[in-house]
């Protein structure tokens, strides 16, 4: 195997390259929990997420508009395809159907995925790796784990599930959906065995495979793994796989396009102008890519403030918000045919010659087809996937088979009964129905798959207050106090359920902060006054008996309280 120091295994050098492509996740992850003890992702996630996920489609369309070649070849579909997935979302936002979240995850998913693919083929074709086995299980490899990445997310099983269910599809049998993961991991399980046999015995023929590829390949799915599956905060999970993917994509377009230029092979005037020599173009480059950002972040605001009942990119949003997602679809469908290695024009901009250290020169079979399988439709009719399911929504939907959304919870509930998150949810639901009982089983279950999930511990802490169940109730604020000292409603409602136990003492320390966090209630300072009264602290007790009288008059247990402590003569 070619040692890793060698200048041909990569595309830019060892350092850049395990810095921008291959070990991304070594430095995103200790930024971003850095980040994530100073910013609540909770609240801005959604928004980083945009600003993220929006700026990186810039630089794709840079090429699509400004390679004179590449645009000419394929004009038609740079031309239609915006205005064929505007009118789209235009015809879904009239009739507000909700089909489109779903094509939008799953498309993502398996976006994410094939990008880690091409940077395989990439790697394996810097060391003369052609082999069209080779190729295809580099791919399958890509399918099957971001596949189980997936399906053992509970968040994004979720997110599907919901998005399939508001758009008036049917229930899934929890069953089924057991059966098929279990299907999933066992075609896993082979296709890896396959991979590695095949290394192997190509290894053994003098084809190695290029060890950063499989390098390559152990970060991307780990890390993959790791943000869908480990991370707890789905929107955290989600913006730190972003950032790896966006990352890799900005700085390989960055490095194709600097080779056009300098090798001469035909680019632009703006591509010239952007990519030629200069740092000061890189932060050129740059800013572009966060202004793009910037956009697609207000438009997500926009979206995030005037939701529709789904929360989905459609509805009430308005056009911006539409055509946001115009160019994330557009992102996706651009990249499955500009960026495919077998192309001279990429390989030729990427510096790959397809040769062997000391070997002679391996063909890189230009003429065989982009991906595992040869095309078995036109490049038209593979639309088909996109709007015939689209379509078959829209009709369920239409004909208002939308299930409520309690039942839709108990479904995606008793399909990943692992996630704490989903049961916290569905009990939400059944407090807004009033089904107590029910409410407090699912926080109990969401406490225990996730016991420091403190919301869970407040919500079951206030029905259990609200029916009496008082001793449960201050269990689980003072869990919810410990878990987050800054959340004063829990604090305040832990010092009111102590003192209707008549546990006085205990109260004391978190009724006298609430009192001063709420000094115009009349209700509190009584409290706080009678309380001090009550453990003997009467001088202490007076300016909260007074407040509470100077705000309401009427409150005669107030007026003899005051009396006893300004009477008082130590």
């Amino acid at each position: 195997m070619l040692a890793l120091k060698s200048n041909r295994l990569w595309i830019l050098d060892p350092w850049r390259d395990l810095a921008l492509f291959v070990l991304v996740p070594l430095w995103i992850v200790p930024i971003m929990l850095l980040a994530k003890t100073r910013i609540d992702f909770n609240i801005y996630g959604a928004i980083a997420l945009a600003f993220v996920g929006v700026g990186h489609h810039l630089p794709g369309f840079i090429r699509a508009y400004t390679d004179r070649a590449l645009f000419r070849r394929f004009r038609v579909r740079f031309v239609a395809a915006p205005l064929f997935l505007l009118g789209i979302f235009i015809t879904l936002s009239s009739l507000r159907l909700h089909g489109l979240p779903v094509i939008v995850v799953l498309w993502g998913a398996w976006h994410g995925a094939m990008q880690v693919n091409g940077f395989l083929r990439i790697y394996d074709t810097k060391v003369g790796s052609f082999s069209p086995l080779t190729a295809r299980l580099d791919w399958a490899m890509c399918v099957v784990w971001f596949g189980m990445g997936l399906l053992h997310s509970s968040s994004r099983v979720a997110t599907i599930l919901l998005n399939f269910y508001n758009a008036g599809a049917p229930a899934v049998n929890p069953g089924v959906f057991a059966a098929f993961r279990l299907g999933w991991e066992i075609l896993t399980v082979c296709i890896t065995l396959a991979f590695l046999v095949n290394a192997w015995r190509e290894t053994r023929a003098g084809r190695a495979p290029s060890p950063v590829k499989i390098l390559l390949m152990a970060s991307s799915f780990g890390f993959f793994w790791f943000a869908m599956v480990m991370v707890n905060e789905p929107v955290f999970g989600l913006l730190i796989f972003e950032i790896f993917h966006d990352i890799q994509y900005n700085a390989l377009v960055w490095t194709f396009n600097r080779g056009r230029v300098d090798r001469g092979l035909g680019a632009g005037r703006i591509e010239t102008f952007l990519f030629g020599p200069g740092v000061w173009r890189i932060f050129l480059y740059t800013l572009l890519v966060l202004a793009y950002g910037t956009l697609g972040a207000v438009t997500g605001y926009s979206n995030v403030m005037v939701p529709d009942h789904a929360g989905t990119v459609l509805g009430s949003a308005g056009f911006w918000t539409n055509l946001f997602t115009v160019s994330s679809f557009l992102h996706f469908y651009f990249d499955g045919f500009i960026w495919r290695v077998r192309e001279k024009e990429i390989r030729q901009g990427l510096g790959i010659d397809g040769t062997r250290e000391g070997k002679e020169k391996i063909a890189p079979q230009a003429s065989r087809p982009s991906g595992p399988f040869p095309r078995l439709l036109p490049a038209g009719w593979q639309w088909a996937f996109f709007v015939v399911p689209l379509a078959w929504l829209g009709v369920l939907e239409l004909h208002g088979n939308v299930a409520p959304e309690v039942d839709q919870y108990r479904n995606i509930v008793s399909i990943v009964p692992e996630s704490g998150r989903l049961h916290y949810l569905l009990a939400n639901f059944e407090k807004f129905r009033m089904h107590f009982p029910e409410a407090i089983e699912e926080y109990s279950r969401s406490i225990d798959l996730d016991p420091d999930f403190e919301p869970a511990h407040v919500e079951l802490a206030d029905v259990a207050a609200y029916t009496g169940l008082h001793e449960i109730a201050i269990t689980h604020y003072l869990r919810a106090v410990e878990l987050d000292p800054s959340d004063t409603l829990a604090e305040d409602h832990l010092a009111t359920t102590l003192l209707r136990v008549n546990r006085v003492s205990e109260a004391l320390p978190y009724l006298l902060p609430t009192a001063r966090r709420a000094p115009n209630d009349a209700n509190i300072n009584y409290l706080a006054g009678a309380a001090l009264m009550h453990e003997n602290r009467l001088a202490e007790a007076v300016p909260y008996l007074r407040r509470s009288l100077e705000l309401d008059s009427a409150q005669p247990r107030a007026r003899a309280f005051l009396a006893q402590a300004e009477g008082y003569q130590p």
